[in-house]
C-alpha cells in the first residue's frame, strides 16, 4: 500500500498543494510552522476521516473558505482507487473511486496508516479517553464489524444515560425499560470486548519483541487490557442500577475500559524513564504494522512526525533498522 499522489485543497495553511509521492521513503524536512506536521494530518485525516490534532474540524478549513478537500491516489495491492474527504459547514462527505458513500463505516479502512507523533506519548500517560481512541481507532482499521458494534453501542448507551436522567425525577423508577436497554448494550458490548482482548493480545506478542530490538534490552513489555466488566455482565450491571440512576449515567462497559503497560512487573507510567516511555510507545505503534500486515497483507503507510527528536542516536538507528522493507 503506498500513496501516489496527494493533493490538498483550502486546509489549514495550504490554499492548494500537489504531491507526488516516492515508491519508498518520503522525507518532508524544513523550518518550523511551513506546513510538514499538516501533511501528515491530512493523510491521517484521509485514512480515519478524523485529525489527530482536533475534534474541532471547523479549525481545519481556511478562514473564509466553506470547505477543505483532500484527494488522494493510492496504490493498493495490483490496482489504483482514488480516495477522497470533503469537511464543510454542512458535514463530512468520502468519496471512493469518485462515488460518495452513505455511511463513513464503509470508507474507514480503505487506506491503512500507522503514524507516531511527539502527542502520541499520551497513549501511555495520558487519560483512559487516549488509550480507547486508540483500542478503537487501530481495529476499526481492519474490522468494519468492531465498527458497526461500536456505532450501535454508542447509541444505546445514549439512549440508556438519557433514561437514566429521566428515571431520577421518579419516586419508584420503572426499570423494564432499563432492562431492555442494558440487554441490547451487552448485545453489542460483548463482541467489542472479546474483539478488544484478541488485539490486545497481538499486539502485545509484536510489540514485546519489537521494544526489545529498539531498546536493546531484555526487559519484558506487557500490554494489559483492563475491562470495567468482567463476566456475569447483567448481574454487574443490575447490580449498578442505583448508582447508575443517582448519577445519570452508565458507570461501567466499554467506554469505560483502560489499558496499562508493564515493563518486567513495573507500570510505565509511574516508574519508566523517558526513553523506556517512548520505547513503549513507539513498540506499540510500531507493533501495528504487522497486524495489520497480518490481517490484510499488505503494510500500511507510516507517518512519523518529529519522531527522531524524541529518540536518542542508538534508539534512532534500531527504528531505521526495523521499518527497513516493511512501508
Amino acid at each position: 500500500m503506498r500513496i501516489k499522489q496527494l493533493t490538498i485543497d483550502q486546509f489549514r495553511l495550504y490554499d492548494h498543494l500537489e504531491i507526488l509521492f516516492h515508491d519508498n521513503t518520503n522525507i518532508f524536512y524544513g523550518d518550523n510552522a511551513q506546513g510538514k506536521t499538516t501533511i501528515i494530518e491530512a493523510i491521517y485525516l484521509l485514512a480515519f476521516t478524523k485529525s489527530h490534532k482536533t475534534n474541532k474540524e471547523r479549525e481545519l478549513i481556511q478562514n473564509s473558505c466553506d470547505y477543505s478537500k483532500i484527494d488522494a491516489l493510492i496504490h493498493l495491492k495490483d490496482k489504483d482507487i482514488q480516495l477522497g474527504i470533503i469537511l464543510s459547514k454542512a458535514g463530512k462527505k468520502a468519496k471512493y473511486n469518485q462515488i460518495e458513500l452513505e455511511r463513513l463505516s464503509d470508507y474507514i479502512g480503505q487506506l491503512n496508516v500507522v503514524m507516531f507523533a511527539p502527542e502520541d506519548l499520551d497513549l501511555i500517560k495520558g487519560n483512559p479517553q487516549n488509550r480507547r481512541k486508540f483500542l478503537d481507532f487501530e481495529i476499526g482499521q481492519i474490522s468494519k464489524e468492531y465498527l458497526f458494534n461500536l456505532q450501535n453501542y454508542k447509541r444505546v448507551l445514549k439512549q440508556r444515560n438519557d433514561l437514566l436522567k429521566t428515571l431520577q425525577k421518579e419516586s419508584k423508577p420503572d426499570l423494564l425499560l432499563l432492562d431492555i436497554l442494558t440487554d441490547q448494550l451487552i448485545g453489542y458490548l460483548t463482541p467489542l470486548v472479546d474483539t478488544r482482548k484478541e488485539f490486545v493480545s497481538q499486539i502485545e506478542r509484536h510489540s514485546r519483541r519489537i521494544y526489545q530490538k529498539i531498546a536493546k534490552t531484555k526487559q519484558m513489555f506487557k500490554i494489559e487490557y483492563l475491562p470495567s466488566i468482567e463476566k456475569d455482565y447483567k448481574k454487574e450491571f443490575i447490580q449498578k442500577y442505583q448508582y447508575d440512576i443517582v448519577t445519570g449515567t452508565t458507570n461501567i462497559g466499554v467506554h469505560r475500559d483502560d489499558l496499562e503497560f508493564y515493563l518486567d512487573d513495573f507500570m510505565v507510567k509511574n516508574y519508566g524513564s523517558q526513553g523506556e516511555l517512548r520505547s513503549a510507545v513507539l513498540a506499540t505503534k510500531l507493533a501495528l504494522i504487522d497486524f495489520i500486515y497480518e490481517h490484510r497483507r499488505d503494510y500500511p503507510i507510516l507517518l512519523l512526525d518529529d519522531v527522531f527528536s524524541e529518540l536518542d542516536i542508538p534508539r534512532q538507528n534500531n527504528l531505521l533498522n526495523y521499518i527497513k522493507g516493511k512501508t
